[in-house]
């Protein structure tokens, strides 16, 4: 994945977590595929938001609440994004999503 600015998370950044950290086949990765379709379950959501929370620096479980299995990654990524915009710990513009090459 390159690096994002939080601010600027969108759909291809997402799905380049979900290949890196779920091995989910690039093929497969799509604005319009669910979570569901792509073999995400409950758990492996959670995760993933915990890797977003860690990579960026912001709260985002307590505000993710609208995500379920039937999001696609287009709705996911725009749910991710207000999330960061909303929240009081929101990095400023410097600050940036690494990557796991990052060593971030």
């Amino acid at each position: 994945m390159t690096v994002n600015v939080v601010q600027d998370f969108d759909e291809a950044a997402l799905a380049d977590l979900v290949h890196e950290y779920f091995d989910v086949p690039r093929d497969q990765l799509h604005a319009a595929a669910t979570l569901d379709e792509l073999g995400l379950d409950s758990l492996a959501l959670m995760e993933l938001m915990v890797v977003l929370e860690d990579r960026s620096g912001v709260e985002l479980l307590d505000q993710l609440q609208d995500l379920s299995l039937a999001s696609t990654l287009r709705d996911a990524a725009g749910v991710i994004k207000s999330a960061a915009a909303a929240s009081p710990s929101a990095p400023s513009a410097e600050q940036h999503l690494p990557t796991p090459r990052d060593g971030g």
